[in-house]
Formats: C-alpha cells, sequence, structure tokens
C-alpha cells in the first residue's frame, strides 16, 4: 500500500510539472513520509507527511492541490513574516492566500480546505487583518480551528532552505521573463517585479527564447539532483547552439573554470541538443560537437590576443544553420566591422561595450 501511494504521489508530481510547471516545480521540492498519527496531512520543511487513508479519499487533481499547497507554505516563508501576530490566524491567513491563488490557476480544490472567494487578490496580511476583525464575531477562535482539519495549521518550525529558496526565485524570475507567472502570484510575493534578475536566469531565458521547448519530469532537469530537487527538464526542439570560449591571455584560469562550468551546466539542462563549441583567441584553435552524453573535458589552448572577427569568420565558413552564438569572453579585442547575420550573445566578465548584440554581464 505505502509503495502504491508514493508511486502515485511520484505520477502526480509528474503531471504537475507538464501542466503547470510552476506550481509542480515547487510541489516536487518536499518528500512524502507516511504518518498515521495525523488525520490529512501536514507541511514540515523537508516532507509532506500524509495520512494514507486521507490520501486515498482524493482524486489526482486533488492530490496536486494539497502537495502544491504544502510547499508552498514553505517557499514564501510564511513563518519568518508571523511579526507579532497570532500564529494560529495567521497560518490560517496565509492557507486562505495560497488556496485563492491555486484556485484561480486551475488547480482542483479538494473538500473542507480553507477556501473563500472573497478573499481572491488579497494577501495574507490582508486577509489576516480581517480574520482578526471577525474574533469577535466568534467566526473564528483557537478552539474552532480544530475544526479544520488540516493539520500544516499546527505550529511547526520552517526551515529557511537557501537551496529552496534559491530554486524558488529563480522559477519566478524564469516566469516573469517568458511572461508565464501564475496569476495573482504578485499578491503572494509583493516584490516580484523588483527583484534583480541573475546573469544565468536571463542567460538560459535567451537560449529558450530562441528554440521552442516543453516542459518534462523524465530525464529530469540535472541541475538541481544533487540538492534533492526534482525540477522540469526541457524537451522539443534540439538546441542548436555556437558557443565560443574566449582563451586568451587576458582571461585568467578562473575565469576559464567558470566558462567552462556554464557550458557543461547548459548540457545538463537540455536533453537534446547539438553545441559546437570553439576555443579561441586571435584565432580558433579548437572546434567540438557536443551532444548528449558527452563529457566535457578539455585543456583549452590559447593564450595569445583576440581577434573577435576570425572568429565570425570561422563560423560563417565551417558552421550552418546557426541560430545563436554564446560568446564568453573578458570583452578585450578585436571585433568585426559587421553585424552577424544570427543572433549574438556576449557574456562578458567585464562591462565593455560591444558594437552588435545582446550582453549578458557575470
Amino acid at each position: 500500500m505505502l509503495d502504491n501511494i508514493q508511486s502515485r504521489i511520484s505520477k502526480v508530481k509528474a503531471s504537475l510539472v507538464i501542466e503547470q510547471p510552476y506550481f509542480g516545480s515547487i510541489a516536487s521540492t518536499l518528500k512524502p513520509v507516511l504518518n498515521e498519527d495525523i488525520k490529512t496531512f501536514l507541511s514540515t520543511a523537508k516532507n509532506f507527511e500524509y495520512n494514507d487513508d486521507y490520501i486515498n479519499s482524493l482524486s489526482n487533481e486533488e492530490l496536486g492541490f494539497i502537495l502544491t499547497n504544502s510547499a508552498m507554505h514553505q517557499v514564501f516563508l510564511h513563518e519568518a513574516r508571523i511579526d507579532s501576530r497570532m500564529q494560529w490566524l495567521w497560518v490560517l491567513a496565509t492557507d486562505y492566500a495560497i488556496n485563492c491563488l491555486l484556485v484561480n490557476n486551475g488547480l482542483e480544490l479538494p473538500e473542507h480546505v480553507n477556501y473563500d472567494e472573497r478573499f481572491d487578490d488579497m494577501s495574507a496580511e490582508a486577509i489576516y487583518a480581517s480574520l482578526e476583525n471577525e474574533i469577535d464575531d466568534d467566526k473564528h477562535s483557537p478552539e474552532q480551528v480544530s475544526q479544520i482539519k488540516f493539520e500544516e495549521h499546527q505550529e511547526q518550525e520552517i526551515d529557511n532552505d537557501e537551496s529552496i529558496q534559491d530554486m524558488h526565485e529563480q522559477l519566478l524570475n524564469k516566469a516573469k521573463l517568458q511572461g508565464d507567472l501564475p496569476l495573482g502570484i504578485e499578491i503572494l510575493v509583493p516584490n516580484i517585479f523588483e527583484g534583480k534578475i541573475s546573469w544565468e536566469d536571463e542567460l538560459y531565458n535567451v537560449i529558450e527564447q530562441s528554440i521552442r521547448f516543453d516542459y518534462r519530469l523524465l530525464p529530469p532537469n540535472k541541475r538541481y539532483i544533487s540538492q534533492g530537487i526534482a525540477l522540469p527538464a526541457l524537451s522539443g526542439s534540439k538546441a542548436k547552439i555556437v558557443i565560443a570560449i574566449d582563451s586568451s591571455g587576458s582571461v585568467d584560469g578562473s575565469l576559464l573554470a567558470k566558462f567552462l562550468a556554464e557550458v557543461e551546466s547548459i548540457m545538463n539542462t537540455y536533453e537534446n541538443f547539438e553545441i559546437d563549441l570553439l576555443v579561441a583567441d586571435a584565432k580558433v584553435h579548437e572546434h567540438h560537437i557536443l551532444y548528449p552524453g558527452d563529457e566535457l573535458s578539455y585543456t583549452l589552448k590559447g593564450g595569445g590576443g583576440t581577434n573577435f572577427e576570425n572568429t565570425f569568420e570561422y563560423i560563417n565558413e565551417n558552421i550552418d544553420e546557426v541560430n545563436l552564438l554564446l560568446y564568453f569572453t573578458d570583452g578585450f579585442g578585436k571585433f568585426p566591422e559587421d553585424e552577424a547575420f544570427f543572433e549574438t550573445v556576449w557574456v562578458l566578465s567585464d562591462e565593455i561595450e560591444v558594437p552588435f548584440g545582446r550582453t549578458i554581464f557575470l
């Protein structure tokens, strides 16, 4: 029975990732753990604890709802935002806020879950104030909270795991850049439009905009596997990219290592790709074609001056159907006089002005 429930939870997570990538990625962070001492489910810092009879009473869509609800209590740092509020009422307010968000984005609401449409488009803080005003009317009291059957309302310690917070920030930034933010998310994360986009997120947005992709969980994105987090991989059309790495004397070993590490990260993110990797200074020294399953382990040649013009000439003469060139460089060198016919993104370690193309600063 336990294996069947665990397998079902895994399948529901996978379906969520495909149908609701943002919510599914969040739900995938929690580990399911059987707990027969509770009646329904309990959200902790690392686990999704559940009663097996309760899980069996839910449809797959309803199960997806409570998985997402549990994880979102963690990633929104509600416990850190409690301030001087009553703990039991604050958790109730945050639950209303999350559930309104999930309902408005098409997730199926289970029975007996805290939901009231009058709280649509309200922050948890505003909902708390409204509930606090109703206490005198005996609509909500600590005793009546026991009638709410969902144990995530019990007091609990929330661990502000930096890796989960970093993952959540990247998911929000990616959804924001793609114009695919969940409806009403800015109510729960009011500073979402003020945060700085990391250079990594900006780089991956460029890649994804140039190629059409779908989200898939199996095989998962390898970037967060070491942290125990299964995020969606990107599949669909082949990611055909040209990557040039500046190996000139002005680029030191640590910067070269950073360039190569990002190339490896790109290879781990996309399951279907063909990368023309060029190593160049005043001329192109190496040209490797990378496919899924290949390992990235090269001794980079170079050390001289930089002539970007020769690299662009090499690409025009030797590589067909170039859609996107990512050029990892410090930006010091001779640029071509004419703009390239393909999209060019300069991934720069210094704020250097370039004659054409887009710039991303590490």
